[in-house]
């Protein structure tokens, strides 16, 4: 990849950005002509999401096929209460959204709620995410309802949170909540967690059959999730067509992945974005750590870098110019970002890494729950993996 000393330094301009994706794109162009044979055959993220959904059912065995019956159309589309994750202006990360959304899909099977995601932030969640065996899709409910309106993440609701916090743990939220028709949540806390241990909750008919026979400490947001995402959501076009790209040159070299997500925070990718000031050094330390390892011990084996620094990425593809690979796109948060066209290419993007982070054989995280979150799908999360320790410059292993 030819990218300039200068736009791997920390003077990284808007307009080196601009050079750097451009550059990011000649790059895995190049190293898909130079490997153009295969020994395997290709399997598409359909596919691997297909024999993961499939090894799923079998894991969480009872509790799996319950979720299934009660996600399954014919029985959901019949509720004529709704329970709706929204998002229309500052929801968090991605991460965080997906800690609300997981939250408030429980809640509404504990409910007998019919659950719709209704976020057009930063654009339609259409665009990069597609209902899979539970349909979301969010539908203005028509006649005179009567609505609550929750939102945990603004200041002025702050009374809002602790109530909500103060119920779900503790009381009888399903008898309070009848009243309501509609129930609209922004939120990004773990509201699964408390409600699942709520005795009203464990009590109840819906409590018994869902979770049951699950030990209490299996009864948590992190063990449940790699089973609600896949039910909830498969990837779009344009996000399929992205990781599809990445896994075919990934094949064409009959080779696993490496995977590096390096969490800078505020740089010139990602300008209002929070400071962390301990991790100017992260993309050095992982370098030297891949290097000192024994982690490349096969020729073939292909690094992902993914990042919300352009000058991280930068310096991963110089350093293993070679093996290195990382999708294409313009560099966003996704609550924290200019406003431009290019924004549902970068949500895109995003959603796209996200997937690849749960296709490989080798992690090396920063702290962060959007990589917290895609590393549990993977078919083995805790095998090879290694956290970053950014005050230390340390890894230790997940």
């Amino acid at each position: 990849m030819s990218v300039n000393r200068s736009e791997s330094s920390s003077s990284l301009t808007n307009t080196n950005v601009t050079t750097l994706n451009n550059d990011i794109s000649k790059h895995t162009n190049k190293l898909l002509y130079n490997h153009t044979k295969s020994t395997r055959s290709f399997v598409s993220i359909s596919q691997r999401n297909e024999k993961r959904l499939h090894q799923l059912n079998h894991y969480y065995l009872s509790l799996n096929s319950t979720l299934f019956l009660l996600s399954s159309d014919h029985t959901t589309r019949r509720k004529n209460k709704t329970l709706i994750y929204q998002c229309k202006y500052f929801c968090g990360g991605f991460g965080d959204r997906l800690r609300g959304i997981m939250s408030v899909y429980i809640l509404a099977l504990i409910t007998g709620r019919q659950f719709m995601i209704n976020m057009h932030y930063p654009c339609n969640v259409k665009h990069v995410l597609e209902p899979n065996l539970y349909n979301w899709t969010f539908e203005i409910p028509s006649g005179k309802r009567s609505q609550l309106v929750i939102n945990t993440m603004s200041s002025y609701m702050a009374s809002y949170k602790q109530e909500m916090t103060t119920d779900i743990s503790r009381y009888d939220f399903i008898k309070k909540w009848e009243k309501h028709d509609d129930i609209y949540i922004t939120t990004n806390s773990d509201y699964m967690t408390p409600a699942l241990k709520n005795p009203f909750v464990k009590n109840s008919s819906i409590g018994r059959i869902l979770f049951g026979q699950l030990p209490t400490y299996k009864t948590t947001q992190a063990y449940l999730f790699p089973v609600i995402f896949e039910i909830l959501f498969k990837p779009s076009v344009h996000v399929t067509a992205s990781v599809n790209h990445l896994l075919r040159m990934v094949y064409s070299r009959n080779s696993s992945m490496l995977c590096l997500h390096i969490r800078v925070g505020k740089n010139p990718n990602n300008p209002h974005d929070y400071a962390f000031p301990y991790r100017s050094h992260t993309a050095d330390d992982m370098i030297a750590f891949v290097d000192n390892s024994s982690l490349l011990v096969n020729r073939s084996q292909t690094i992902f870098v993914t990042s919300d620094s352009g000058e991280a990425i930068s310096k991963i593809l110089n350093h293993y110019p070679d093996r290195s690979l990382t999708i294409p796109g313009p560099i966003i948060h996704v609550d924290r970002f200019d406003k431009g066209k290019t924004v549902c290419d970068g949500f895109t993007k995003v959603i796209a890494d996200f997937y690849a982070l749960g296709e490989c054989q080798t992690s090396i995280l920063s702290p962060s729950g959007f990589s917290a979150w895609a590393n549990k799908r993977r078919f083995e999360q805790s095998k090879n993996l290694y956290i970053y320790n950014d005050k230390q410059r340390q890894m230790r292993k997940g």
